[in-house]
């Protein structure tokens, strides 16, 4: 811990505990970063109020895929913020590591891009998945000044607009009013299905599902 006493003025990271035996928070400290170390209950890292990354290594992303909750972790997170990102990180073959067809590896792949809205990288060792920590940490605080600076120029496209406001329903987060919005196919008909067919819905359990049937329908007063 020793290292962390200094502090740099690089872009700022937040760092989960448990990752402190990594060599990626090592190189994050020489790359000179500005590392704060807590308990993150959701990723590896946080950067800013919007990304979080979830770093796996190429044997721990097919093991948890096998063995564990892989979709309900990379679900959390897609959830929680609007930019999570997932680190895979190592030169091995994903398709040779366990023996999984190779359909299933791609489902999965599709699953949490295009499904969840989690964007993949590929990284080749500890130092190169610093790095590109290192770089979107230095992106993420560049847009943000610039959007202080041009604060009448956001816009979100209606697409945006559904999302957000599937989004605003409790136990909703961006990931699951995606999921909803591409099976449903309109705002409309989310509000209009009953629990079973939200229910029915991959990452959306009996408990939201209700939620979001009895917000829709309770009366304003």
């Amino acid at each position: 811990m020793d290292f962390l006493a200094f502090a740099p003025s690089g872009p700022a990271i937040v760092v989960d505990d448990r990752e402190m035996s990594s060599r990626v928070v090592e190189r994050l400290h020489e790359l000179g970063a500005s590392i704060t170390v807590e308990r993150l209950e959701i990723g590896d890292y946080a950067i800013g109020d919007r990304i979080l990354v979830e770093r796996k290594t190429v044997q721990d992303f097919m093991d948890t895929l096998i063995e564990r909750d892989l979709f309900g972790q990379i679900g959390a997170m897609a959830d929680a913020v609007p930019r999570p990102v997932l680190i895979v990180e190592g030169e091995d073959d994903l398709y040779g590591v366990r023996n999984i067809h190779p359909n299933a590896v791609r489902g999965t792949l599709a699953a949490v891009t295009v499904g969840m809205g989690v964007s993949l990288i590929r990284t080749r060792d500890a130092d190169d998945t610093a790095g590109m920590l290192y770089v979107l940490a230095q992106r993420e605080g560049g847009e943000r000044g610039e959007r202080k600076v041009h604060p009448k120029k956001s816009y979100r496209s209606a697409r945006e607009e559904q999302e957000y406001a599937l989004a605003a329903f409790p136990n909703i987060g961006l990931g699951s009013a995606r999921l909803l919005l591409e099976h449903f196919g309109s705002l409309k008909a989310v509000l209009d299905a009953d629990v079973a067919e939200l229910a029915s819905v991959h990452g959306v359990g009996e408990k939201t599902a209700r939620g979001i049937w009895e917000l829709a329908r309770r009366p304003y007063r």
